[in-house]
């Protein structure tokens, strides 16, 4: 059984069921902006998966009036900043990793996603760049995600709760 934890057009995470081979791993889909960003690899490594989520919610968390809170180029859209971000990357890393989000090892490693929080809003831009993507379509565009930052903490913050204590539970279970 599936648990949907936000909402599809905005930003969701679905968490399936636990692996029954291993309790370390477990199936999650993560959407944004409609659009399904853990194609490629779905399958996720509690610990270090849980951990992740509980990173990017810190950044999510941190203080109003933080660097974060404006795009790097305030002029530009978040979408023209995503751009220009990963046209810098090369160039200036710092800024680009510090608005990056979703570095969430190999279940997210075919989508680069930016967060911009802007008047209480986050913003998600994010662009898909492997080859193999399963939908030819999605290269190339820049989506973007907008939802109030409270949903985008709360998502967070309830599918890592819900993960940490569902893998808690079958360790237990399994005796381990």
């Amino acid at each position: 059984m599936t648990q949907r934890i936000g909402d599809r057009s905005t930003l969701a995470i679905e968490l399936g069921s636990p692996d029954d081979g291993s309790p370390d791993l477990r199936t999650v889909d993560v959407y944004a902006d409609g659009r399904w960003l853990t194609c490629d690899d779905n399958v996720v490594y509690l610990p270090q998966f849980i951990g992740s989520l509980n990173d990017d919610l810190d950044w999510a968390v941190s203080p109003v009036g933080d660097k974060r809170d404006s795009p790097p180029f305030p002029d530009r859209s978040p979408v023209e900043n995503h751009h220009e971000m990963l046209r810098l990357a090369n160039d200036d890393n710092d800024l680009h990793l510090f608005h990056r989000f979703m570095d969430w090892g190999p279940t997210a490693d075919n989508v680069s996603v930016h967060l911009f929080r802007i008047d209480g809003l986050a913003y998600l831009p994010f662009s898909f760049w492997r080859e193999s993507h399963h939908d030819a379509g999605e290269l190339g565009p820049v989506y973007c995600a907008r939802l109030s930052v409270d949903d985008l903490r709360l998502t967070l913050h309830r599918a890592a709760w819900t993960l940490m204590w569902d893998w808690y539970a079958d360790r237990k279970d399994r005796g381990r």
